[in-house]
C-alpha cells in the first residue's frame, strides 16, 4: 500500500491492523474510531454484542465495516490510509504511522540505523523504497563516491526534507522507515528498530504480524456455538437475566477464507518475487560500481601515459633544436 490515498478493501484488513497494532494504538477506544469513520451506533452496538469482552475482535470487526463501506462514502469518502490517519490524529493518538520526523532528526537515524547494524552499501535500495528518485540517488553517488556512509547521510537527509515521492510512500516516520527496510530484506534491522522505538516486547517481521493477525485468538471471528459455550462457562451474577440465546447481526459478512487465503498466498509470491528483483538490483549496482572503480583506473593509467607521452615529446623537441643549432 504504497500510496496512502489508495482506496482500502475488506483485503487489505491485515494491513490496517497491523499499521494500528505498531502505532500502539489502544483497542478499548474502538468504538470512538468507528463513531470517528461515521459508522452508525446501531451497527457499532452489534459489533460489541458479536465480540463480548474482545476489544481486539471488536477492533477487527469495527475496521470490517469500515473497509466495507458500511456508511455513507458519498458524504464522507472512500476508506484510505490517509483518513485513517487523519481519524487517530483527531483522537489525540499521533497518527498510525507515529511521529512525523523533520530534518532535525537526522541524527537520530542514523545513530538508530547504525545502532541496529544496518549495512551502509544499502542505502540505494532503500532510498528507493523510501520514495526516492533513481535520478536523486545518482546524484548522491556522484558526490559522495565510494563513502557509504555518506551517501546514506545525503540519503536520509532527503527522506526527511520530503523530497521526490516520499509523500506518497508515506510520510517520514520510523513506521515508515521500518516498513522500507522490510521491504528491502532488511527484517533484522526493522525488528531491532521497532523493538527499540515502539518499545514492543516482540518485534516482528510484517509476515510474521500478518500471521498473526489472521489466526485464532487475534481479534479473530469465534463461531456463534463457541461464544454460546464460552458464555455458558462464566458464573454470571444472580441478580442479572441473561438471555438464553443471543441475537447475531445479519448485516456483517463473513470473510470467503478461501478467497483470502488465495489472496494472501499470491502476496507472498509477489514479494518473493520483489525480493529477487531487489536483490538483482543491488547485484547490478555493486556491477556497476566494478566497472565505475575500472573506469578510475582506466582514467589514472590514460593520464599517466597523456603525461609520458607529453614528456617524451619534449625530449624530442629540445633533441630537434639542438640538432638544429
Amino acid at each position: 500500500m504504497d500510496d496512502p490515498r489508495s482506496v482500502l478493501s475488506i483485503y487489505d484488513l491485515n494491513f490496517v491492523v497491523t499499521k494500528l497494532e505498531r502505532s500502539n494504538f489502544p483497542e478499548d477506544r474502538w468504538s470512538e474510531l468507528g463513531l470517528k469513520l461515521h459508522i452508525s451506533q446501531p451497527k457499532l452496538d452489534s459489533v460489541r454484542a458479536y465480540n463480548p469482552l474482545d476489544v481486539k475482535g471488536c477492533l477487527r470487526r469495527c475496521l470490517i465495516l469500515w473497509l466495507q463501506q458500511s456508511y455513507d462514502v458519498d458524504k464522507y469518502g472512500l476508506p484510505t490510509m490517509q483518513l485513517l490517519a487523519t481519524v487517530v490524529e483527531e483522537m489525540g493518538l499521533g497518527g498510525p504511522e507515529g511521529p512525523l520526523l523533520q530534518i532535525s532528526d537526522l541524527e537520530y537515524v542514523f545513530v538508530t540505523l547504525n545502532e541496529a547494524s544496518f549495512p551502509p552499501m544499502q542505502w540505494i535500495p532503500l532510498g528507493l523504497a523510501l520514495g526516492l528518485y533513481q535520478q536523486t540517488l545518482d546524484v548522491i553517488d556522484a558526490n559522495h563516491y565510494g563513502n557509504r556512509k555518506h551517501c546514506l547521510i545525503e540519503c536520509l537527509s532527503q527522506w526527511l526534507i520530503r523530497a521526490d515521492h516520499v509523500d506518497a510512500k508515506g510520510k517520514p516516520t520510523m513506521t515508515t522507515l521500518c516498513d522500507a527496510l522490510e521491504g528491502i530484506g532488511e527484517k533484522a534491522v526493522a525488528a531491532q528498530i521497532r523493538l527499540k522505538t515502539f518499545n514492543q516486547e516482540q518485534a516482528s517481521s510484517i509476515e510474521e504480524v500478518d500471521d498473526r493477525a489472521s489466526s485464532s485468538g487475534y481479534g479473530s471471528h469465534f463461531s456463534k456455538q463457541e461464544i454460546q459455550e464460552w458464555l455458558s462457562e462464566i458464573e454470571w451474577p444472580s441478580e442479572i437475566e441473561w438471555p438464553s440465546e443471543i441475537e447475531w447481526p445479519s448485516e456483517i459478512d463473513e470473510f470467503d477464507k478461501e478467497e483470502l487465503d488465495a489472496l494472501e498466498k499470491a502476496n507472498i509470491i509477489l514479494r518473493e518475487e520483489l525480493d529477487a528483483a531487489r536483490k538483482a538490483n543491488i547485484i547490478l549496482r555493486e556491477e556497476l560500481d566494478a566497472v565505475k572503480k575500472a573506469n578510475i583506473i582506466l582514467r589514472e593509467e590514460l593520464d599517466a601515459a597523456k603525461k609520458e607521452f607529453a614528456e617524451l615529446k619534449e625530449e624530442l623537441d629540445m633533441t630537434e633544436n639542438q640538432q638544429k643549432q
